[in-house]
């Protein structure tokens, strides 16, 4: 008889890993599946909020996460496009204390696998090289995954419910038919560079007339660079982005760089230690985070979006894990078929826990491709580090966004 699996999650990255960890907890029989091999590198900010904090310790992994090789950042820096600077700390003198007045930033590959390993020793069962290729479906509700190995061999994993955290491009999210796109679409183009002139402990973030870069170290004297550019100025340079190879795209990457006021001569080329990766079109979201028809749900990337500009990413994932699994480990309890009103409680979850985010999310997203706006912002908030702070630590996920979307802070933001 084909074993039935509690639940099988696609995607091992930390929303995958984290839900398959907290489920395997829970005594669920889970199998983890991610298409690659680890340690894999990830086009990524490589930032984790000072809000992911608790969410690493109730998983377990905040020790081994300190352990590791990381930076620690104390804030953010923003750069406006005409060269006016703020900076919001995450110690500060609002009501809302900070978890820890830094937040963690370390390589993903070295994230990934802290978070695959902890699934792994909660007792989730990993595949990794493994494909999802296609869902399976009864008269009821979504029954398991069509699976292809790295040979080409195709197999049906049969499950009581399927968790989608397979990122971007979700697989699952466009077999459910949920994926949507909206405006602004950006591509980012994310690298590793050792020695960067001026970092100090501070995350920063560059924004220009067309696109930003953020950037942050990692630790080892590392720093994560990502330039993110909009859609139709990356085909309009197709030559260089689209098909550019080894050294031009490296040029072409730098020359980019080298436009905003705040990253001039900080570079130098020789010292890349991770080539360029290409992520994107952001921008890409699912319209629900259940399946209609019941039997699947969506975290991470794979349930929305939020712009890198934010750093958001990360901290989602972990957190929609959480609700996730408290979910699906709730509906499992009971027999039979999990439909779609069994999942609803995780829809609501994620509603409270993450709208007023998306709502300040998409205002700073909005704001960042209107350069006269950010102008005004920035400028504002260099005058005013009680505001800058608040920002800061809402976007940091431990300010509750509705304290920086209050009419008040909104008014002295731009008047």
């Amino acid at each position: 008889m084909t074993k039935v699996w509690d639940a099988v999650v696609v995607g091992a990255g930390p929303a995958g890993s984290a839900t398959a960890a907290h489920l395997a907890r829970a005594g669920l029989d889970v199998l983890l599946v991610d298409r690659s091999r680890f340690p894999r590198d990830k086009p990524c900010s490589e930032y984790l909020s000072p809000g992911a904090t608790p969410l690493l310790e109730r998983l377990g992994v905040a020790d081994d996460v300190e352990r590791s090789a990381h930076a620690k950042l104390a804030g953010m820096k923003v750069v406006s496009p005409g060269g006016a600077v703020m900076c919001g700390h995450f110690a500060a003198a609002h009501p809302y204390p900070s978890p820890r007045p830094y937040s963690y930033a370390l390589p993903r590959t070295t994230l990934d696998g802290i978070l695959v390993r902890a699934a792994a020793r909660a007792g989730a069962t990993l595949r990794e090289g493994v494909a999802v290729a296609d869902l399976s479906r009864d008269a009821r509700a979504v029954s398991g995954v069509v699976a292809r190995t790295e040979s080409g061999m195709r197999e049906a994993v049969r499950a009581r419910v399927v968790i989608g955290a397979d990122g971007l491009r979700s697989v699952v999210a466009r077999r459910l038919g949920l994926r949507c796109t909206s405006p602004p679409r950006r591509i980012a183009f994310t690298a590793h560079v050792a020695d960067v002139r001026g970092v100090d402990g501070m995350g920063e973030l560059h924004v220009g007339r067309s696109g930003y870069v953020g950037m942050g170290p990692i630790g080892g004297g590392v720093t994560t660079v990502a330039l993110v550019l909009p859609l139709a100025r990356v085909r309009a340079g197709e030559r260089w982005w689209g098909r550019g190879r080894g050294r031009d795209s490296r040029t072409a990457w730098f020359a980019e760089l080298e436009r905003f006021p705040g990253l001039r001569g900080r570079f130098d080329p020789r010292r890349l230690v991770r080539e360029v990766l290409v992520t994107g079109p952001f921008a890409q979201w699912s319209r629900a985070s259940v399946a209609d028809e019941g039997g699947a749900l969506l975290v991470g990337d794979a349930a929305d979006f939020f712009d890198p500009f934010t750093g958001q990413g990360i901290y989602s994932a972990l957190r929609g894990a959480e609700l996730a699994a408290d979910t699906v480990a709730a509906a499992l309890r009971h027999g039979g078929p999990v439909g779609r009103g069994a999942l609803a409680p995780y829809r609501r979850a994620r509603r409270a826990a993450f709208a007023g985010k998306w709502v300040l999310e998409r205002l700073i997203g909005l704001g960042v491709g209107w350069p006269a706006l950010t102008e005004r912002v920035v400028a504002r908030l260099a005058r005013r580090p009680d505001l800058a702070d608040l920002l800061v630590g809402a976007t940091g996920n431990f300010v509750p966004a509705r304290a920086a979307l209050a009419p008040g802070v909104l008014a002295r933001l731009l008047w």
